[in-house]
């Protein structure tokens, strides 16, 4: 049954978690919660009082977090409270004022920068029941709450749950004020703080391979008001990328590379480096630009951008560009409406307008018997499908295309193909009952993936290779308990590598049915339990689903396989009706786009 009303840590550890959605409109109620704050309207960036969550930009009000210092005689509980209020002002970036909270000592050696912890809500002081403190010279209050992510130095997002109880020593001389002598190193923030505090970034950086095009890097990070969003943004891109994906990118930004400032003039956004940017390479040049067209993304939509260097034109020359003129180094590849493709009496159709056509090439007919086709990137795309039992054949989309062999092995020990931007076909194939191997081929030539012990000691039950290239997700299976993982792709030569493979939450008691990647940074996974069949989405950077996602399913689908395209795009087959349907977004409803017997919708790459 298909339905028109939608709603909305493993053995390798957890996932550090969607595209989530910006945050929205920030109330004026906030300032009930800050002991240690008042709450000041103001403009400029970073964050909008009133935003609008589809767009950004250079310009906004928002509103305001001022720390103040701790009152006289102040309880060690309203210290503590006082102490957490203060970290969550933004208007304060060096935390001086929170400093103020701590001893002397404590405050020289104190650093907030290493995590950043995220709770619900309030955090609620407790100190020692009944202890007569007026001649006491230390004592320790407890913060409590629930644990909802960390965030560390280099922005990464991990969910976490379960209490929060930080305990906290206070000491004080002979009849001084109380203060904190032993501070985690860590920011604590509710929620709330994090809405108003940070904001969720993706950074782009070209393949290491330094072939055109750009990966997603998505972090989280602290907004400093005298500088803004775009500052604080580019600033954060020229850190260069986390640690879950340096193997697999690179930059175009000369090592020294820092920023001056970013400034407006008229309707060109110009950004001031420093010299060492002058030092990037002719060839790198149009990647820089990518890069930080992307970055900046629509903070710099309807504008040009300018590179300066201290003040002075790049090179003794103007260099100014349009964003728009990037968007060939798109991660996700695909343009905006992508063709979509299914099968249907043992041949590939793709979609029309009505109905469907045959693909050109041995595709489109019944001669050899295949399944589960993938499809390749344009201009000129090539599938890939799994022919007879004898492994993973290519054939081109033309006239007098024919099957090729590009992976040897038994059918039913293989994954389905996945293709990768670079022209290469991904399977993962089972070896024995505790032995897989990951293979990747081009032009014909396999070679073998490596991989971590873990791995090769699961079963893979499905791999796919996100669109820009960088990550792959898997369904595994462990025994009887299957997972959605995640790793990333580093590429040396001829040779691939399959590393930080991360678990994403896994579904206690369902199976998984099928994975399908949105868009770069965002997996659907249909799952099965005993209440039904869900589609959830996923942020494969921050490993956590994205509460908001635009698709639900009635409980009673039997989907039996899905694929997606960005932004939107979601095609399904259904196991008890032949059909295969499309979602309309703006209707909120499931349309039938082939019927009769057809199976297997695609989409290219992914």
């Amino acid at each position: 049954m298909w339905t028109d009303n939608p709603g909305a840590g493993g053995r390798r550890g957890r996932l550090v978690a969607g595209r989530a959605t910006v945050f929205a409109a920030l109330s004026l109620a906030l300032a009930a919660m800050a002991a240690a704050c008042a709450v000041v309207p103001t403009t400029g960036s970073p964050r909008a009082a009133e935003e609008d969550n589809s767009r950004d930009s250079l310009n906004q009000p928002y509103v305001r977090m001022i720390a103040t210092p701790p009152i006289k005689d102040a309880s060690p509980e309203e210290i503590v409270k006082g102490f957490q209020a203060a970290m969550a002002s933004f208007d304060d970036p060096t935390l001086s004022v929170a400093r103020q909270y701590l001893t002397p000592a404590a405050a020289q050696k104190w650093n907030p920068w290493r995590q950043t912890t995220v709770f619900e809500s309030k955090l609620v002081p407790e100190g020692p029941s009944g202890q007569n403190l007026q001649d006491a010279k230390d004592t320790t209050v407890t913060l409590k709450g629930t644990a909802v992510a960390t965030i560390d130095s280099e922005g990464r997002y991990t969910p976490a749950s379960g209490s929060v109880a930080q305990q906290f020593s206070l000491a004080r001389a002979d009849g001084a004020q109380w203060r904190i002598d032993e501070p985690p190193d860590a920011r604590l923030l509710s929620t709330d703080d994090l809405k108003r505090d940070y904001r969720q970034v993706d950074l782009y950086y070209p393949p290491a391979t330094q072939s055109e095009g750009l990966v997603v890097d998505r972090v989280w990070v602290p907004i400093n008001p005298s500088t803004g969003v775009p500052e604080t943004v580019v600033r954060r891109l020229l850190a260069g990328p986390t640690a879950s994906i340096r193997n697999s990118v690179s930059t175009a930004f000369p090592d020294g590379t820092d920023l001056n400032q970013i400034t407006v003039e008229g309707d060109t956004v110009v950004v001031d480096f420093t010299s060492p940017v002058e030092s990037v390479s002719a060839d790198r040049i149009e990647a820089m630009k990518a890069q930080l067209s992307w970055t900046l993304g629509d903070l710099v939509t309807g504008r040009t951008v300018e590179i300066r260097v201290d003040g002075e034109p790049f090179r003794g020359t103007e260099l100014r560009f349009n964003p728009r003129d990037y968007l060939q180094f798109d991660p996700n590849v695909l343009p905006s409406q992508p063709q979509a493709y299914y099968m249907q009496g043992g041949k590939l159709y793709r979609t029309k307008e009505k109905g469907g056509e045959l693909v050109y090439g041995a595709a489109g007919t019944a001669d050899a018997k295949f399944s589960d086709p993938a499809i390749s990137g344009e201009p000129s795309p090539r599938v890939a499908a799994l022919v007879g039992d004898e492994g993973i054949w290519v054939t081109t989309t033309v006239l007098d295309g024919q099957w090729q062999r590009w992976i040897a092995g038994k059918t039913k020990d293989l994954t389905a193909p996945s293709w990768d931007r670079y022209g290469a076909v991904w399977t993962a194939e089972r070896v024995g009952d505790h032995e897989t191997r990951v293979w990747r081929a081009m032009a014909g030539q396999a070679r073998r993936v490596n991989i971590d012990k873990d791995l090769a000691e699961s079963r893979v039950l499905a791999l796919r290779v996100s669109r820009d290239g960088a990550r792959v997700a898997m369904i595994t299976a462990d025994g009887p308990d299957e997972a959605v993982e995640i790793g990333t792709i580093v590429r040396t030569g001829q040779d691939a590598t399959i590393t930080n493979v991360q678990r994403l939450d896994p579904r206690t008691h369902q199976r998984i049915v099928d994975i399908a990647w949105q868009d770069a940074a965002s997996l659907l996974v249909l799952s099965k339990g005993n209440a039904g069949q869900e589609l959830s989405t996923w942020s494969v950077m921050e490993g956590m689903e994205v509460p908001d996602a635009a698709i639900k399913l009635d409980a009673q689908a039997e989907i039996g396989s899905i694929v997606a395209a960005p932004p939107d795009h979601v095609l399904a087959s259904a196991d008890d009706d032949g059909e295969v349907r499309t979602y309309n977004v703006d209707k909120k409803a499931w349309i039938a786009i082939a019927k009769d017997g057809a199976t297997n919708p695609v989409y290219p790459l992914g």
